[in-house]
């Protein structure tokens, strides 16, 4: 059965939530703040914009709790998630954990960048940012960030989100092209 909306036809909600889920996305841990006011989110909307000056990108309702935190401090770090851990992708989504450090009680943690947040141990990549700017856009905000540090484990498998679930990618047994080679 295929759904769809024509030009004559609203494209709702449902839809192009439907839709979007056909497209596998990445999924990141955002992070922000300091001390016992540091505070995480799953996001799979985080994206590279450009390489000269390197800034990426990543969009959250205009409700989300980590807003503040990015706003007040002014920094952020994208965890990129590896398969293995999928039940932190799940913590982090679930709006019923306690908030601040207490909801870091039982991640491992790496040192915490001059950005503010917290480095996830365990991850693909990261990425250490402070925000340059917050676009108001429907019902979202879109944060962009001027990477300052970032760093990536070659071997690693990443974690996925796609048809609605979380997935493990395939096998990264090439090696990936030299920045030079690209």
């Amino acid at each position: 059965m295929t759904i769809h909306a024509t030009a004559t036809e609203p494209v709702t909600a449902s839809l192009l939530r439907t839709t979007a889920r056909c497209l596998p996305t990445g999924v990141t841990v955002v992070t922000s703040g300091l001390g016992p006011d540091v505070h995480g989110m799953t996001v799979n909307s985080f994206t590279t914009l450009s390489l000269e000056p390197p800034l990426v990108s990543f969009s959250v309702r205009h409700d989300a709790r980590i807003r503040g935190p990015v706003e007040r401090t002014g920094g952020f770090v994208v965890n990129v998630l590896a398969a293995e851990q999928t039940e932190l992708a799940r913590w982090f989504a679930n709006r019923n954990r306690p908030l601040g450090a207490e909801s870091f009680a039982e991640v491992r943690t790496e040192d915490a960048p001059v950005t503010g947040g917290v480095r996830i141990a365990g991850t693909v990549g990261y990425f250490a940012c402070r925000a340059v700017r917050f676009i108001e856009l429907g019902d979202h905000v879109l944060v962009v960030g001027l990477v300052h540090e970032c760093g990536a484990r070659q071997k690693a498998r990443q974690l996925l989100f796609v048809d609605g679930e979380l997935r493990a990618a395939q096998d990264r047994s090439a090696e990936p092209p030299r920045a030079e080679e690209q």
